[in-house]
């Protein structure tokens, strides 16, 4: 940057008025990201349903009959 550019009264003002906005407090982003994390490590930790088990298990069933099958 040149010195001419910080000696500048616009530059500086505009200077001024990019100055960041507040962000929000350490302590209210740690306490959403705990919330996030104990939400998450609930749903995480309940069980597959069966339906759902057996469509995975059709679609392993259904690749290896697909992969045998290219294999011929």
């Amino acid at each position: 940057m040149d010195d001419r550019d910080t000696k500048d009264p616009m530059f500086q003002e505009k200077q001024h008025q990019r100055s960041p906005t507040p962000t929000p407090q350490f302590g209210v982003q740690t306490a959403i990201g705990k919330r996030l994390k104990a939400y998450y490590d609930d749903v995480a930790s309940e069980p597959v349903p069966d339906r759902f088990l057996s469509l995975l298990d059709a679609l392993d069933a259904a690749e290896s009959a697909s992969k045998n099958a290219d294999r011929k």
